[in-house]
């Protein structure tokens, strides 16, 4: 090879890395701006079965097709719980993702597969401060464009004063837990979503930990109504076990616990008739009274 080839394919590769190293950020844009999230819920529970922030993450995918890998923006502080997909049937499949800073300063970014077109991300975030009067600066941020989003910020039991800025249309959910909800169309990709949450809690045992007030007096009256009926029912059975069922028998019990009736082995003993319960006076094969073969 002369030097004139030599040249040739020095420029060759020279060429190809420059238009490598320049089209690389656009093809990630690209990337980005296909992937998109639609019916996405964001879920801020304080002190929910951890004394931190439990944040949870789910939507569905836009514009491709699974298997894809996606990435999300986490705080470089929290600890993440899950990172993976749900099928149609709610099962969870995933892994631990993989993780590294971000650009922006405090964030730090996952990436992994999603395999389905349903994504759910899980972190813990130590980022409540104070004690007993506590405080919460919450920021969601994202990379791909998001149609619509849920967000439900959750008020842990043993609170009081709770507040939350901006506020949010109040509810109860499923579990009884009062909670605000929020929802936003098309939200500005340059701008997170912020929370500002208040509340004064001395319990410091999360909320699955602390039984609602209002259940634990539902269990205790449903238990003293059932011990009651028990008791009421027991009572009855004896008290009808006890007592006389038929005219015979009564007249029968009423004559053999008379004064003056004497029992077997201190005396003659009285003899009744088994079927209508009058006292027999003399031995005889009928009973004078109602004529029953004795």
């Amino acid at each position: 090879m002369n030097n004139a080839h030599r040249l040739l394919l020095v420029f060759i590769i020279i060429n190809l890395l420059v238009v490598g190293v320049c089209f690389s950020p656009v093809l990630a844009q690209a990337e980005n701006e296909q992937i998109g999230f639609s019916n996405v819920r964001l879920w801020i529970n304080p002190e929910y079965d951890d004394p931190r922030l439990l944040v949870m993450l789910e939507g569905q995918l836009v514009g491709v097709e699974p298997p894809v890998e996606v990435r999300f923006l986490v705080p470089s502080a929290a600890e993440m719980y899950s990172a993976g997909s749900m099928d149609a049937q709610r099962q969870y499949t995933g892994g631990p993702p993989h993780r590294e800073p971000s650009s922006i300063p405090g964030w730090d970014e996952i990436s992994y597969e999603v395999t389905t077109d349903t994504f759910r991300v899980e972190y813990y975030d130590p980022i409540i401060i104070g004690q007993p009067d506590k405080t919460i600066s919450y920021e969601f941020r994202w990379l791909y464009p998001i149609s619509d989003i849920q967000v439900f910020v959750q008020e842990p039991r043993g609170a009081s004063n709770f507040g939350v800025f901006p506020g949010g249309e109040p509810f109860i959910d499923s579990a009884g837990f009062n909670t605000y909800l929020y929802a936003y169309s098309d939200p500005d990709d340059e701008s997170p979503i912020q929370f500002e949450v208040t509340y004064t809690k001395s319990d410091p045992n999360p909320s699955l930990a602390i039984v609602d007030d209002k259940s634990g007096n539902t269990l205790l009256i449903a238990g003293i109504v059932v011990v009651v009926v028990v008791l009421f029912g027991i009572g009855i059975f004896w008290f009808r076990k006890s007592k006389p069922k038929t005219r015979a028998e009564r007249r029968r019990h009423a004559a053999q616990n008379a004064p003056g009736t004497r029992s077997k082995g201190k005396g003659r003993t009285r003899k009744f008739c088994a079927q209508c319960g009058e006292r027999l006076e003399s031995p005889s094969p009928f009973c004078p009274h109602c004529g029953a073969k004795m």
